[in-house]
């Protein structure tokens, strides 16, 4: 998920990162500390340092394809 915010960053409406995405790179990269320990041996830790953005991150997707969807149809001339 991170991939994708990271290399399509510029399809992005908005003009900076929304904070939720930049929660969800920090969410992913704490999870690469993480998977470090464990692969020295360490296993105490076993969550990320950043909680998963979960409820925002589905706001924010599925309000943000709903409005380009909307404005794609508008482009193609369909009614709405």
């Amino acid at each position: 998920m991170r991939d994708v915010v990271v290399t399509k960053a510029d399809l992005l409406i908005e003009e900076e990162a929304p904070p939720v995405l930049l929660e969800l790179c920090a969410h992913v990269s704490g999870y690469e500390i993480t998977a470090a320990r464990w692969a020295r041996g360490e296993f105490g830790a076993y969550k990320s340092v950043i909680q998963f953005p979960g409820p925002e991150l589905t706001e924010y997707t599925t309000t943000r394809f709903v409005r380009l969807k909307k404005e794609q149809a508008a482009l193609l001339g369909r009614r709405q």
